[in-house]
């Protein structure tokens, strides 16, 4: 029976995350976000190809996906036996989704949003903290990949340092390896200074 619990939760987590608000307001606009800006079905280029509103809608849907299926498993719904780590992987999935949808042949997002809605609904100190990380390297060095990379990390430290759950934390640095892969050209961009910076101006963005 948890076997069931917990295949379902990774198929209907993975389905919550293939809704990908940048992609489609850009489908509606008539071009594909990936082919513009940074290329990433993501926040940061919907802010850089439609603008601030854009941005925001899809910042707040990326998180809201992860965190309320996440934080509905671990309050409201009453779980069988079995199934104590049903909304880790819940929420992993999430993630997978929003970075591997099917209908946009597995290329979306950078889930960096989405794993900030996970650390919310798991523990709202951690997910402080990784706001916090954010604010510091937009205003330092102008980079959210840094960002990224340092909450991915953080999720699996703080989380085996409160909670002491090994399988748990396999499941987190996982997903962080997987999110750090998926940064890998944003850091290589950083290297050879082609990446774009926080408040930089970029050819395709919008004025708002």
């Amino acid at each position: 029976m948890s076997a069931l619990w917990y295949l379902c939760g990774a198929a209907a987590g993975y389905l919550i995350g293939c809704l990908n608000v940048a992609a489609l307001l850009a489908k509606a606009k008539g071009f594909d976000i990936r082919s513009k800006g940074s290329h990433n079905a993501g926040a940061s280029n919907a802010l850089v190809t439609m603008g601030k509103g854009a941005a925001v809608c899809s910042a707040l849907t990326d998180i809201l996906k992860a965190f309320l299926p996440v934080w509905l498993l671990l309050h409201v719904i009453p779980l069988p036996e079995g199934c104590a780590y049903l909304p880790v992987v819940t929420g992993i999935a999430v993630i997978c989704g929003h970075m591997f949808p099917f209908w946009m042949q597995f290329r979306g997002g950078k889930g960096f949003a989405s794993l900030l809605g996970l650390t919310l609904a798991l523990d709202w100190r951690c997910f402080l903290i990784q706001i916090g990380i954010v604010a510091l390297m937009l205003f330092t060095v102008r980079y959210i990949v840094p960002a990224t990379v340092s909450c991915s990390v953080l999720l699996p430290v703080w989380r085996i340092c409160t909670t002491g759950d090994i399988p748990e934390l396999l499941m987190l640095i996982m997903l962080a390896v997987l999110i750090i892969y998926k940064h890998i050209p944003n850091l290589r961009r950083i290297a050879d200074g082609t990446e774009i910076k926080f408040r930089e101006k970029h050819p395709n963005q919008k004025s708002t």
